[in-house]
């Protein structure tokens, strides 16, 4: 059992052993501290269970914990530096005096083992927490961060010197970056992740992973869709940066033998960065995966995307459609959330009302409702689908179709006069049909309510700068499924690598699509529950290109390489 769950427990038993609150009361006030994020303390007294003269006399009197009268106290400039005026303000404490490696605090709940835990790691301190009222504590904040402002700042200029000094460079082909491995104090701790994040939203970076070996800790982004180390630590590592970031997700840094899933947002420059992490324990320790979500990134226009002149041109007029289902489909990372914002893009008008549910939104786009899933208070997809039709929508965007209930409301919804987009995990169009009626939507109420299904894929582009001829291999010829004599007598290009690129011989991405059209062929297969191989031919008779072949002509034009199409499709049957 945890710290924190033991802390929790402890204050609301002592507070009924004392005849101040009830069972009821305790469990009420656990359920919307659970909700809220406030300690337990600040809940009870919000709704009302126990005033705060009474929590406070209880805490000095019944359990021993001094009051730091704020307003009469000498606070020492040093403490004020040591935890962020973010931090503070956060979990409403206020640093009083630091003596060596001890760090005094005023908080209104001390049996908070969270809140403990996470300023011991921010600040490497011990903590010895004072009891005091939360307007005691939001009056020091405001009084003396402002006058701290100066000093902290000079010292947070410091510390990202220091790191400056520490960190020899970021990873090209050949090199990687380095930290004085013998500092691992808070600080630098606290620098480093901040500086991965920055390398990581500069060079645009779309996740970042950190996992512990055997014998070290490496560090990972994945750019254009290729992992690339850039940063290998001593095994003394793991446990701190690990940590760092459950910190700043808000998880339960004492917890490490379950995964655990949070969000975390922080600003760079002149914009926010929303975080998504993730942990997993491996046996030789947790690793954790941070997935980038830079809302301040630019939704392209459709005929930025990549597309060719035949899906540009029917996909265009699907989504135009007063009504229906359409669907895009791929593996996670293959830009399915960008295709659907780029088509509300190309729709919004103040004559609509569109509302998406997305989990996360990953993207703010004016003029459009985005609402954002919440597990834990019972908002998932379904049940934010049925709210949003009673919200008078024209266009509906459902993140994600995961189970049968979520499908079946899309597809009445669609029947009843609305536009709904939506995406699916299936390797191909034509196996989205399927894939519904394998989750127990009746065959006709798909066949009637699609409109029609993309399937897409990212290939990285050829380099410009160091673009040169290359020979093609009979071998890669056969593994493509194709003939030289097929192909003809063309001319394929490679990045040799140069700087532009770093060396891979790729910069940016760009799409690969086949887009099946629900016409009335496809709909007499789908009523009979045929296979996916026979909607895919006739579908590619009515004029579909598949993945491989739109990939194999981006690769004649010189857009991508062979290798990249062959590595992201599958072989046509």
């Amino acid at each position: 059992m945890s710290t924190v769950r033991n802390d929790k427990k402890l204050l609301g038993l002592s507070l009924i052993e004392s005849g101040l609150l009830s069972r009821d009361q305790l469990d009420a006030a656990l359920k919307v501290h659970r909700r809220s994020g406030n300690t337990l303390g600040c809940t009870l007294i919000q709704e009302g269970y126990i005033s705060e003269a009474q929590l406070l006399n209880f805490l000095q009197s019944k359990l021993g914990f001094p009051h730091a009268a704020l307003a009469n106290y000498v606070v020492d400039a040093n403490a004020l530096r040591v935890i962020p005026e973010n931090l503070v303000r956060k979990y409403e404490i206020f640093p009083l005096i630091k003596v060596k490696n001890t760090l005094t605090v005023a908080m209104v709940d001390p049996l908070d083992g969270f809140i403990l835990e996470n300023i011991q790691l921010t600040t490497g301190c011990e903590i010895k927490p004072l009891v005091s009222t939360r307007q005691e504590i939001l009056d020091a904040i405001n009084k003396y961060y402002k006058k701290g402002a100066i000093a902290a700042k000079a010292d947070d200029l410091s510390a990202l010197k220091k790191l400056a000094d520490n960190i020899q460079g970021i990873k090209t082909a050949e090199s990687t970056i380095r930290v004085n491995e013998k500092d691992m104090s808070q600080a630098n701790i606290i620098n480093l992740v901040n500086k991965l994040i920055q390398d990581a939203v500069t060079t645009k970076a779309s996740d970042i992973h950190i996992e512990p070996t055997e014998t070290n800790v490496r560090v990972r982004f994945r750019r254009d869709g290729i992992l690339e180390e850039v940063m290998s630590l001593s095994k003394d590592w793991a446990s701190p940066l690990t940590s760092r970031i459950k910190v700043m997700a808000d998880l339960d840094i004492a917890e490490k033998r379950k995964p655990h899933d949070g969000r975390a947002r922080i600003k760079l420059a002149s914009r926010e960065v929303d975080l998504r992490v993730s942990t997993f324990p491996c046996v030789t320790g947790e690793k954790a995966v941070l997935r980038i979500l830079d809302k301040g990134s630019i939704v392209l226009a459709m005929d930025q995307l990549g597309f060719n002149d035949y899906v540009l041109k029917n996909f265009h007029q699907m989504i135009k459609a007063p009504n229906g289902i359409i669907l895009v489909t791929g593996p996670t990372g293959s830009g399915k959330t960008s295709t659907l914002y780029a088509a509300l893009k190309e729709i919004d008008s103040t004559e609509k009302n569109v509302i998406t549910i997305e989990d996360p939104v990953e993207y703010r786009l004016s003029n459009i409702n985005q609402g954002q899933v919440n597990t834990k208070a019972g908002f998932s997809f379904a049940s934010g689908l049925r709210s949003m039709l009673r919200q008078d929508p024209d266009v509906i965007m459902v993140g994600e179709i995961r189970d049968l209930e979520t499908a079946e409301i899309s597809i009445r919804a669609s029947l009843t006069g609305h536009l709904v987009f939506s995406t699916l995990h299936t390797n191909d169009a034509s196996g989205s049909l399927n894939r519904l009626i394998d989750m127990g939507v009746e065959p006709f109420l798909v066949a009637s309510a699609i409109i029609g299904a993309m399937a897409q894929r990212l290939v990285r582009t050829t380099c410009p700068e160091c673009k040169s001829p290359v020979k093609v291999s009979d071998r890669l010829f056969g593994e493509l499924g194709i003939s030289r004599e097929r192909i003809g007598n063309v001319q394929f290009y490679r990045g040799k690598g140069c700087p532009n690129c770093k060396n891979t011989g790729y910069t940016g991405r760009t799409c690969i699509t086949e887009l099946l059209i629900n016409g009335e062929d496809i709909r007499e297969l789908v009523v009979r529950k045929s296979s996916t191989t026979m909607i895919k031919n006739a579908s590619k008779s009515g004029g579909m290109k598949t993945l491989r072949e739109d990939g194999l002509a981006k690769a004649v034009r010189g857009i991508t390489t062979l290798q990249e199409v062959l590595r992201v499709t599958a072989r046509d049957e």
